[in-house]
């Protein structure tokens, strides 16, 4: 065999050739996230005051991509509030009575909206926005407008609960409009980790907002 021309050296094979994709996946068309969820309420009660409320859940998410930077989002979550009991003392007579029971606010929701998001390879960034509704089910209550309870004079109700047609209050459906910012970060081609944070507030009560704060941990993975 002849030697390479010019006196030029042998060449040496490579051993190890770089990767011609990246670790992580370019395209995020299709993700499902999981996460633990931390979630704080404010609402007016009747029987109880007004103060933020703290609660722990989860949150489920599914993005699917509809233009570049572009998906669709729906969402599903569910925190769970303690609430104390709540008693009113007369100054005049000293008698004691029970105005709301203690016991557990399931807050439940679902919603759907659009996320945009900036893809810097293994790191995602997203604000999103949307509409969906919630499901506020109170402790029953001690009072008339609480729940299981004689709806108040004109049909009123405490809030999440409507009154039914045999005159008591029950749990109903809320719309809401909440918007969120999220980041993701990649682990290898499909698993992801990050944060989620996300507003909320009640279309019967724009005017208190936020209603609803829920932050999260997410772990996803993406398609």
């Amino acid at each position: 065999m002849m030697r390479a021309p010019n006196g030029q050296p042998d060449p040496t094979p490579v051993l190890a050739t770089p990767a011609l994709v990246p670790t992580y996946r370019d395209r995020r068309r299709f993700a499902l996230t999981l996460s633990p969820a931390y979630g704080s309420f404010r609402l007016p009660l009747l029987g109880r005051s007004n103060k933020r409320r703290p609660g722990a859940g989860g949150l489920l998410e599914a993005d699917l991509k509809l233009l570049p930077f572009i998906w669709l989002r729906a969402q599903v979550g569910y925190t769970a509030h303690p609430l104390d009991e709540a008693k009113l003392k007369d100054d005049e007579s000293g008698e004691v009575t029970l105005v709301a029971n203690a016991g557990t606010l399931h807050a439940a929701n679902a919603g759907v909206g659009l996320a945009v998001g900036v893809d810097l390879g293994p790191v995602l960034p997203m604000i999103d926005a949307g509409v969906g509704a919630f499901r506020l089910g109170t402790p029953s209550g001690a009072l008339p407008g609480q729940r299981d309870q004689p709806c108040l004079d004109g049909g009123g109700c405490d809030t999440g609960l409507t009154c039914s047609p045999i005159g008591t209050c029950v749990v109903d459906l809320i719309p809401e409009v909440h918007a969120g910012a999220s980041v993701d970060i990649l682990l290898g081609q499909r698993w992801s980790v990050g944060a989620t944070l996300r507003y909320f507030a009640l279309l019967r009560d724009p005017a208190s907002i936020p209603t609803y704060v829920i932050g999260a941990l997410r772990a996803g993975i993406r398609f």
